[in-house]
């Protein structure tokens, strides 16, 4: 999704340059809405362009992926056998081993007092509010080999979290673009 003022709509728009617009950016990554919320949270995003008297281009994409999907709720011995990362279909254990990452470096950006102010135990707070942490995680050798991650975030113009997903700029498997309400606008993969 991206937001421009209405008659200056570009001929063009290259894939890499489109990602919600996030509380925190998460530097190098693309970032969507997804999910069974994708429309009510595009209500949000059509309220905010209308506000600021914006147009709003929606874009949509297919993404692939190389690992089978885990159909249940992923415990971490587990991790190592899918490339895509739900935190929303994510165990209490799995949680758990993520917020200990997270809560570490958000400790260590925030300093001490950082450990109260979020709730560990729900990726709705902990990563929806440092959705920038993400790559960070996605180092780490348990992690390395993931490459979509469905988790919430805090948009740039809705304070509640909202589902999306992310994966990394120039990611190869992106299957289909195309600009939803302006099929004028070719989207370059």
């Amino acid at each position: 999704m991206v937001f421009h003022k209405p008659g200056n709509l570009p001929a063009t728009l290259n894939v890499s340059e489109i990602t919600v617009p996030l509380a925190r950016r998460i530097s190098g990554y693309m970032t969507g809405l997804s999910g069974h919320q994708r429309m009510e949270s595009m209500m949000y995003a059509r309220q905010y362009a209308d506000s600021k008297r914006l147009e709003m281009i929606v874009v949509d994409l297919l993404v692939g992926f190389e690992l089978p999907l885990y159909p249940k709720v992923l415990p971490p011995e587990l991790v190592k056998d899918h490339d895509v990362l739900n935190l929303f279909r994510a165990s209490k254990e799995l949680i758990a081993w993520i917020a200990e990452y997270w809560q570490q470096w958000v400790v260590d950006d925030e300093g001490q007092r950082a450990k109260t102010r979020y709730e560990w135990t729900k990726p709705a707070d902990f990563v929806a509010r440092r959705p920038d942490l993400l790559p960070r995680l996605l180092e780490l050798e348990p992690f390395r080999h993931i490459h979509l991650v469905t988790h919430p975030v805090i948009t740039g113009y809705h304070d509640k979290p909202l589902t999306a997903t992310s994966f990394r700029v120039g990611y190869p498997m992106i299957e289909r673009a195309s600009a939803r309400f302006h099929p004028d606008i070719e989207i370059v993969v």
